[in-house]
């Protein structure tokens, strides 16, 4: 046997176009019947609010050619409020095509009805009409659904600022795609506009109840298999909504156990105690709403700035081995046109003949210079200011001195660190070592003459 799960009525006093008796929607009258709900018919109006408690919730499915008094608004309004749950589905064209005056009693619960006929051209069940939508908010609802079709539909339009006092949350659960228009009415004619992400279905928390609505009685139809009842996840987000409408103490709060960061512990428990927050549970539970909310674009931002993270370390590395490549190319000695004609040099004064050059060193040193010019000239300006010093440090020496200063190994060891050439090549020395002597002593071309 079906356990009984809540009693649900259906309007019958502004003659909404489901019934129970209809055909056209005789599948899901069987699910709710199968689902082990009790159905009740209101007959009478909205006439009281005692009527309305007897049930848990209560469907207004595209009332036509009738009209809610201010007295019947005021009555559902209230209804919600203690606690009672409201499903509403209006379709194409609204309360215009309709004929009735459904926003003024969604206009409570801050949304209205769009006279439209929302389209798209790009995601469609064979009509454009026959929008299907696969992008769903995170909600108890859209838990499950995977792709839903919506047939004849008119859109939402949700107000965007609510008081902060005011009890009540709305959360858009299915928006139009980006190539989404509609036909709307605009008070005089029907014209034809893009309305990308506009609202198609909204869930509402209101005081102590809930609401759900939507503009495409379609879903409940079972004419249709390509956009009716068992199209798709229709029948799922058509189950969700009215369990999550009447079972409300499914959804109650949840004791849990969580491992929480110590620096975020502590920062809330200041937070908390400093801000007046009514428990830990509500800051935690604002934030996660938050989260919940803004999701897509909490995401977005993180990974954009784990990017931004990721760019500047390969940067980083990138110049680290740059920086490491340079010191290893620094270590390796350059040779220049003065080593290579001391080899020659040596080679002749060993082999005794004569070697001519089919290199154009000019050619080969032309960039090497143009990226020295500016080191040269510094080199050259201190060069002159230790040539000045030595002079007056060390005064001209004789002739005879002069091979042993060749052979000085602390004058060796200067030149070659200060030049970074070989004083000594193959047990000669070079002509290059022999000039540097002559300048850092000032000795005269004849001497050095003398000395060879």
């Amino acid at each position: 046997m079906t356990a009984k799960r809540g009693k649900i009525a259906l309007d019958y006093s502004h003659k909404n176009k489901l019934t129970m008796e209809s055909s056209s929607y005789s599948d899901f009258v069987q699910f709710l019947f199968n689902s082990g709900f009790r159905l009740g018919k209101i007959q009478a109006g909205f006439d009281s609010i005692e009527k309305l408690e007897n049930y848990d919730l209560i469907m207004l499915t595209t009332p036509r050619s009738a009209e809610f008094t201010e007295m019947e608004i005021d009555n559902i309004e209230e209804y919600v409020k203690g606690g009672g749950s409201l499903l509403i589905v209006s379709s194409a064209g609204g309360d215009y095509k309709n004929r009735t005056n459904l926003s003024h009693l969604t206009e409570r619960f801050k949304f209205s009805i769009v006279p439209d006929e929302v389209r798209d051209s790009m995601k469609y069940a064979n009509l454009q009409k026959r929008p299907i939508f696969s992008d769903f908010k995170p909600h108890t609802i859209t838990n499950g659904v995977k792709k839903v079709v919506f047939s004849s539909a008119c859109s939402l339009d949700v107000q965007e600022y609510i008081k902060k006092d005011q009890s009540i949350n709305i959360d858009i659960l299915i928006k139009a795609g980006l190539n989404a228009w509609h036909k709307v009415y605009d008070g005089q004619e029907w014209i034809e506009e893009d309305i990308p992400n506009s609202p198609l279905m909204v869930a509402i928390e209101y005081y102590e109840g809930r609401v759900v609505a939507f503009g495409a009685l379609s879903l409940f139809s079972s004419l249709g298999k390509e956009y009716g009842f068992y199209a798709h996840d229709n029948d799922v987000l058509i189950g969700n909504a009215i369990t999550w409408l009447i079972e409300k103490e499914s959804t109650e709060d949840k004791v849990l156990t969580l491992n929480i960061n110590r620096e975020l512990f502590q920062w809330a428990e200041k937070t908390v105690n400093e801000e007046q927050w009514g428990s830990f549970s509500d800051l935690v539970n604002v934030g996660l709403k938050h989260f919940k909310d803004n999701y897509r674009e909490i995401m977005t931002e993180l990974q954009a700035r784990q990017l931004e993270k990721k760019k500047a370390y390969e940067k980083e590395e990138k110049e680290k081995k740059r920086a490491a490549e340079e010191e290893i190319l620094n270590l390796i000695p350059k040779r220049k046109k003065e080593d290579l004609l001391d080899i020659i040099s040596t080679l002749q004064e060993i082999s005794g003949e004569k070697y001519e050059l089919s290199i154009d060193f000019d050619e080969l040193d032309l960039e090497e210079e143009e990226l020295k010019e500016i080191e040269k000239s510094k080199e050259k300006e201190v060069e002159k200011s230790e040539e000045v010093s030595n002079k007056e440090e060390n005064p001209p020496i004789g002739t005879e001195n002069l091979k042993e200063k060749f052979k000085d190994e602390q004058l060796i060891e200067e030149y070659e660190k200060q030049t970074g050439k070989h004083a000594i090549w193959q047990g000669n020395i070079t002509n290059q070592y022999k000039e540097w002597i002559r300048e850092k002593f000032g000795i005269e071309e004849e001497n050095s003459e003398n000395s060879n």
